[in-house]
C-alpha cells in the first residue's frame, strides 16, 4: 500500500543561514557607497598644486682623507673536523683486555719475583750472617785452643828444661864428685918437691880405660917447676886404677885436671 508523502517545513537553522548570508551582502554593499563618497570629497577639497622654483647650493665637497691600508686578512682556523665516534671493535676490545691481563699477569709475575728475590737476598744475608758469626766463634775458639796448647808446649818445654836442667845439674855434681874423687886419690899419692914457692898450676890430660886403669897422662900445661910437674905425673900413675863413676854414662876416656899443691 503506497502511503502519500508530505513535504517537511524547513528548520530554524536553514533560516539562519539565509539571514546571515543576506546581512552580510547589505554590509558590503553600504561599505562601498561610504568609500566611494569619501573619496569624491577628498578629490573635491585639494585644489591642484601650483608650481614652485628653487635654485640649489651644493657646498665643496673636501678632499678625501686617505684610508689606511687595508689590514691582511687573519688567516681563518678551519673549524676543527668533528668525527663521528668510531664504534669499537670488538676484536680489538677482545685484545686490549687480553694485552691488559697479560700486563697484569706480568705485573703480579715481575713482583712476586722481586719479593722472592727480596727474601733470597734476605736470607742468604742471614745466613752469611750466621756463617760469620759461626766462624767468628770458630776462630775464637781455635785461637783459645792455640793459646792454651801454646801455653801447655811452653809448660812442656819449661818443665822439660828444667827436668833437663836438673838432670844436667845431678850428672855435673855427680861427675864432680867423681873428679873430686879422682883428684882426692891422686893427691893421696903425691909427694911434693921442697922449697916450691906460690901455688903453681899444673895441667894433666889423663886417658883412662872404663875399668879406671891409666892408660897415659899428657902435661898440657907445665906449673913452670918441672920437680912439681914429674911430681904430679908420678902421683897420677900410682893411683890406677882411678875411681870409677857412680853411674857408667859418666863414664869419660879423657879427663882434663888442674892441679894446684894448696888446694
Amino acid at each position: 500500500m503506497i502511503m502519500p508523502s508530505h513535504e517537511s517545513p524547513p528548520s530554524g537553522a536553514s533560516r539562519h543561514r539565509a539571514d546571515f548570508w543576506l546581512a552580510l551582502a547589505f554590509a558590503v554593499i553600504a561599505n562601498l557607497i561610504f568609500l566611494g563618497l569619501l573619496i569624491f570629497s577628498v578629490s573635491w577639497r585639494n585644489p591642484p598644486p601650483v608650481p614652485v622654483t628653487a635654485e640649489l647650493y651644493t657646498p665643496p665637497v673636501p678632499a678625501p682623507k686617505p684610508l689606511p691600508p687595508p689590514e691582511p686578512p687573519k688567516p681563518v682556523k678551519p673549524p676543527p673536523e668533528i668525527k663521528p665516534p668510531e664504534q669499537p671493535d670488538p676484536e680489538i676490545a677482545l685484545q686490549k683486555k687480553k694485552e691488559e691481563e697479560r700486563r697484569k699477569q706480568e705485573a703480579e709475575e715481575a713482583a712476586r719475583k722481586k719479593r722472592e728475590a727480596e727474601e733470597k737476598a734476605r736470607q742468604e744475608k742471614l745466613e752469611k750472617e750466621k756463617a760469620a758469626r759461626e766462624k767468628a766463634e770458630k776462630e775464637r775458639i781455635e785461637a783459645e785452643q792455640k793459646v792454651r796448647e801454646e801455653a801447655a808446649r811452653r809448660e812442656a818445654d819449661l818443665q822439660k828444661m828444667l827436668a833437663e836442667q836438673a838432670r844436667r845439674d845431678e850428672l855435673q855434681e855427680a861427675q864432680d864428685r867423681w873428679v873430686q874423687s879422682i883428684r882426692i886419690k891422686v893427691k893421696g899419692n903425691l909427694v911434693l918437691p921442697p922449697n916450691i914457692e906460690g901455688n903453681p898450676e899444673a895441667i894433666f890430660l889423663i886417658a883412662q880405660l872404663p875399668t879406671g886403669e891409666v892408660i897415659d897422662a899428657k902435661l898440657q900445661k907445665s906449673s913452670g917447676n918441672a920437680a912439681y910437674d914429674d911430681a904430679v905425673y908420678r902421683a897420677i900413675m900410682k893411683s890406677s886404677p882411678l875411681p870409677k863413676p857412680e853411674r857408667a854414662d859418666l863414664f869419660r876416656r879423657e879427663l882434663r885436671f888442674v892441679f894446684r899443691p894448696k888446694d
